[in-house]
């Protein structure tokens, strides 16, 4: 369904082209095609996913590159979820959304070159918010930047994300852990919590890559031994288009 949405959307965003110097095609022109007009009495606008769920999108941000290709949009929208009366649906098991689109001039046009309209993201109804663009790549290679995390039962967890163009579409390159902590959980053994910590940084030194690798440091403590601070580059595998996690990585077990 993903692939039908990308698709969707691309189809929909070509006929935005518009000669440049005419129009500079704005982030409300993009979601006014992809999820109709805006409400002005809800201060969104409205759309469903596949299982009908009824979401309120929202700019949550837009950025605009000059690259050697042409001038670029980067529109990022997110969605919280609502019934349809237009009240918030905030059900554990539901999910935000997300709206991910870059457009750029080709030839006096401006065009969709990604997109991905409806990815869901987040729980209680709300999705993540506060997004950054992220340069991921020396060649111009942009994302957006930011965690998404959960709560069950006592255990929080939440997740890195980069989402990158990959063709036409959008793709997650990340979505190993960013923390994780278990102490709250009434369950298992209270002298084996494991309680952990990264930070990210993109390592834009390594300027001979495609797609920059990331340096995580891992802290905090795993199964109720501390765990010695410790740095790891995570490479970009190309065949996959997604970061790949070290031998050894000591985030690979732990989960909800």
């Amino acid at each position: 369904m993903q692939g039908q949405n990308t698709l969707a959307a691309y189809t929909i965003l070509a006929a935005l082209s518009v000669p440049a110097a005419q129009a500079d095609i704005s982030a409300k022109a993009v979601l006014d095609k992809v999820y109709g007009t805006y409400n002005p009495q809800q201060k969104c606008w409205v759309t469903m996913d596949e299982s009908e769920q009824h979401y309120c999108m929202t700019i949550d941000r837009t950025d605009k590159r000059e690259t050697v290709t042409g001038n670029r949009l980067y529109v990022l929208a997110t969605g919280t979820a609502v019934n349809e009366k237009g009240e918030a649906d905030n059900a554990h098991v539901i999910s935000g959304l997300i709206g991910a689109f870059v457009l750029e001039e080709h030839n006096g046009q401006t065009e969709i070159i990604a997109s991905d309209p409806k990815m869901p993201m987040g729980t209680y109804g709300l999705p993540p918010t506060n997004w950054r663009l992220s340069l991921l790549g020396p060649s111009d290679y942009w994302g957006w930047q930011n965690t998404d995390g959960a709560i069950y039962q006592g255990i929080s967890g939440s997740s890195h994300t980069l989402l990158a163009p990959y063709g036409h579409t959008i793709r997650n390159l990340a979505g190993f852990w960013a923390d994780f902590d278990d102490s709250g959980s009434c369950c298992g053994d209270q002298n084996a919590r494991t309680d952990i910590k990264t930070q990210l940084v993109i390592d834009t030194s390594k300027n001979t890559a495609r797609v920059y690798p990331l340096r995580v440091t891992v802290t905090g403590q795993l199964n109720g031994k501390k765990l010695k601070p410790k740095t790891w580059t995570l490479p970009f595998d190309f065949k996959n288009w997604t970061y790949r996690e070290p031998s050894n990585w000591p985030l690979t077990d732990i989960g909800f």
